[in-house]
């Protein structure tokens, strides 16, 4: 089968399914190995998390802490911030965790560094009605919300545009149910009466609408008995897992069931807990997780990447945590944990929100003179710069045959000094396509964004549009992050 590479989605390389295998062996005596990749390797690239908080408790309704379950992401033009306000200290003691102590709230960015707190006026604290409070869970029950996400639905109607989901607590104090919310504006809230899934859950629950697939998503954190079986096989026993559901109704949801477990040569004290999931922006067939790793052992929470090509299976690229937890001492000894969404915060950048902690995950319910009182940080990565196919010397690989749509080929890269890359077309045997070789491509160097290919000064590929090719990648000391055919039809 021939891939289809749509027009103007970006095409990263989060595993190696872009690639061809190549054939060491020939049926020829004499004969070079077929499309064999060398000289190349896949590697994974933390974010960089700012020194400085870009949110920290002021007001009395987040007093006692702010959450790291948060939601950010853009919408027409504005970053908007969803987070979680304790303002009692129960929040943070192993007791009456059912008490109506959180809120959900609304601040506001033009440049995603500089956040504001708008007084909006729609639900007061203590009678004070300049509040940014937004949500205030099921108040009928005295159920505050916990774990909450907001999207931004394409789907669903006007008085339905924005949905929250989060997770709500029985009288045995322990988080039994995903419930929902509907907004017409964001801010203007409206529980839905029953809930969504009957599924325990006492972290941040991810709601996602996936256009491409044209139903929405939950991932949630899963734990099994030793002696539950799922779809035949046993997961991890007592083991927290990320579990997944997919819905076309977002009133009606199948039980979430596992799709990223303990890999078996994890540590026995090594947990997965909240997922922080997101679709790669831009990307065709490409998803993201940084969901953490839970060291029972330690209390320490990090986190690590998770990628998957259609959202349902996923893997681990790297072992260990993606941005590991402090020396001890530090003021991020505890780790830390992200939250959900990203924006590009300006071009060819990126931002996540994340909440180093000086704490370890236990420690603030036990200790009730710590003075933590949580907060958000900024962690900035290039664009597409989780992942990229590296070599320190030189290397080459060519892809899959696929057709694509489009008039250019740009591409995300970086070289090292005196690095740069080649980018040859050819058939599906390999064979160099005349003028469009890797001798005719103009060499590709320095820190590029989206920078047209060029064959002896023509970027047109109009010509192959439509039409089986593969990509035969040149590079020297260099990063290929993603690449992207545009054009209009």
């Amino acid at each position: 089968m021939i891939n289809k590479l749509r027009r103007n989605r970006k095409h990263v390389f989060i595993d190696w399914s872009l690639v061809e295998a190549g054939g060491g062996n020939s049926w020829s005596a004499g004969t070079d190995p077929w499309l064999m990749p060398f000289g190349v390797e896949l590697r994974t690239f933390a974010p960089v998390v700012h020194p400085d908080p870009i949110l920290i408790p002021e007001t009395a309704w987040e007093g006692h802490l702010i959450s790291s379950w948060s939601t950010i992401f853009e919408d027409g033009g504005l970053f908007k911030l969803y987070y979680e306000g304790y303002h009692h200290p129960d929040a943070r003691l192993g007791k009456d965790i059912g008490k109506q102590v959180s809120q959900v709230c609304y601040a506001e960015s033009t440049d995603g560094i500089n956040w504001v707190r708008p007084e909006l006026g729609i639900i007061p604290f203590d009678g004070d009605t300049n509040t940014n409070i937004v949500f205030k869970g099921i108040e009928s029950i005295g159920i505050g919300p916990h774990g909450s996400t907001v999207i931004k639905d394409p789907n669903g109607s006007d008085e339905e545009r924005y949905k929250m989901i989060f997770g709500t607590v029985n009288e045995e104090k322990r988080t039994r149910h995903l419930r929902g919310a509907t907004s017409p504006d964001g801010l203007h809230w409206t529980p839905v009466p029953e809930p969504l899934i009957y599924h325990a859950c006492d972290t941040q629950s991810v709601l996602a609408w996936d256009e491409d697939e044209g139903f929405y998503r939950i991932y949630t954190r899963g734990y099994r008995n030793q002696s539950e079986l799922t779809d035949g096989r046993q997961v991890w026993p007592e083991r927290r897992t990320i579990d997944h559901s997919r819905s076309k109704d977002f009133r009606s949801w199948p039980k979430p069931m596992p799709c990223l477990v303990s890999e078996p040569t994890d540590p026995p004290s090594w947990d997965l807990y909240s997922s922080s999931y997101v679709r790669w922006p831009g990307a065709q067939d490409a998803h993201l997780m940084f969901p953490n790793l839970f060291r029972r052992d330690t209390e320490q929470m990090e986190t690590s990447l998770a990628v998957s090509r259609d959202g349902n299976l996923w893997h681990r690229p790297i072992r260990d945590a993606l941005i590991p937890a402090g020396l001890p001492g530090s003021d991020t000894h505890g780790g830390n944990i992200t939250g959900q969404g990203l924006i590009q915060s300006k071009p060819g950048e990126w931002t996540q929100l994340i909440q180093p902690r000086k704490v370890t995950h236990i420690e603030p319910f036990y200790n009730k003179n710590s003075n933590w009182r949580g907060g958000l940080w900024r962690a900035t990565i290039r664009e597409d710069g989780y992942m990229a196919v590296e070599t320190e010397a030189r290397g080459e690989f060519w892809t899959v045959t696929f057709e694509f749509e489009g008039r250019k080929l740009t591409t995300n890269s970086w070289t090292h000094f005196g690095g740069w890359v080649r980018i040859g077309l050819t058939d599906e045997d390999g064979n160099p396509i005349e003028g469009y070789g890797l001798e005719d491509c103009d060499r590709i160097s320095g820190d590029t964004m989206w920078e047209t290919v060029s064959w002896k000064g023509r970027p047109d590929l109009s010509a192959f549009e439509g039409k089986p090719i593969r990509l035969h990648f040149e590079m020297v000391r260099a990063r290929i992050y993603a690449f992207r055919f545009e054009g209009s039809a």
